[in-house]
């Protein structure tokens, strides 16, 4: 019998208010790419493998509340609540001696909330039984830390989906950050967390924090740093080593899965083909673990589905 990937459709929001604006990036203010065209993309992707199955995220308001309250400080909740519909920049909601790269508006915020509430239901789902599900949800979220947004990011879904399953006795929990960026917000929130580990493989210089590069916070923290675009069997043995860590520590891995990996991402740098997914899927699948996986980068449209079906592939096997 075939594996399922139970993959959680985020609700549907306005295309019009909830696309990205803009995003500094190099010293360049370029458009943003970060819109509802990369889940269509996909999505479809995702849906050319027999093996996976839609459901609408569906998790209860009063929990998406709870668990924001839990990750996020309240004045920070509080003034993105505040929010209009025109696009703002806010300095003093920026990380750590960094300048601030994107604005917020209401939209944004509207969308990163039904993110959160998508990647609650693909962790309440795993928690049920389910063994691996795909939380299809932007914005990205790895980079909204404690009281910060960056990088696209405003609410930190992969650290919803850890705490979902640590309100639900899933613990301890694996992080696994396959964006090419590190997740400085991501690690700030789950530092105070002792039965949750992180380990992330990103690209160096690390250009979203204010040293360029990164110094663990605790020994629940391992990070793997490759300088320029990395031979892909390299990369696959770190990958590798970080799931058979993890896989020796937690009772369920949640994969902060980002595509911008690959080469022709307008925010990356790396040269990877598609078929690399279907050699990560694989691994996770080895690693015999329940996989929560969180949707985070990946901006270049003519490849995403590309590689979402190959991730599938390589997690779920060949189609029958």
């Amino acid at each position: 019998m075939i594996a399922e990937l139970l993959m959680v459709e985020q609700r549907s929001g306005d295309d019009d208010l909830d696309g990205a604006h803009w995003i500094l990036e190099g010293g360049r203010i370029l458009p943003g790419v970060d819109d509802n065209r990369r889940m269509a993309e996909l999505r479809s992707g995702l849906l050319r493998h027999t093996g996976v199955r839609s459901v609408e995220a569906d998790a209860d308001g009063e929990d998406v509340e709870q668990t924001l309250s839990v990750l996020h400080d309240p004045e920070y909740l509080e003034a993105l609540g505040e929010v209009s519909e025109e696009p703002v920049v806010m300095p003093e909601l920026t990380p750590p001696g960094l300048p601030p790269d994107i604005p917020v508006s209401s939209g944004l915020v509207s969308a990163a909330r039904e993110g959160v509430r998508t990647a609650i239901t693909a962790a309440e789902r795993l928690a049920e039984g389910s063994r691996f599900t795909y939380a299809l949800c932007r914005p990205p979220g790895h980079h909204a830390g404690p009281a910060w947004f960056a990088g696209y990011c405003y609410l930190n879904t992969a650290a919803a989906a850890v705490q979902a399953l640590r309100d639900r006795g899933v613990s301890p929990v694996g992080i696994l950050d396959i964006d090419l960026h590190y997740p400085n917000g991501t690690a700030a929130i789950v530092e105070t967390m002792t039965d949750a580990s992180l380990y992330s493989l990103h690209a160096s210089p690390v250009t979203n924090v204010a040293e360029l590069t990164v110094t663990p916070s605790s020994e629940r923290e391992h990070v793997v740093e490759f300088e320029g675009s990395p031979d892909a069997a390299e990369y696959l043995e770190a990958l590798a080593a970080s799931i058979d860590a993890l896989a020796g520590s937690s009772r369920a891995i949640v994969v902060s899965l980002g595509y911008d990996i690959v080469a022709g991402d307008p925010h990356g740098s790396w040269g990877f083909s598609p078929e690399i997914f279907t050699e990560i899927g694989g691994l996770l699948a080895a690693s015999g673990l329940p996989v929560c996986v969180i949707q985070e980068g990946g901006y270049a449209l003519d490849t995403l589905a590309t590689c979402s079906h190959a991730f599938a592939t390589g997690l779920l096997g060949a189609p029958a």
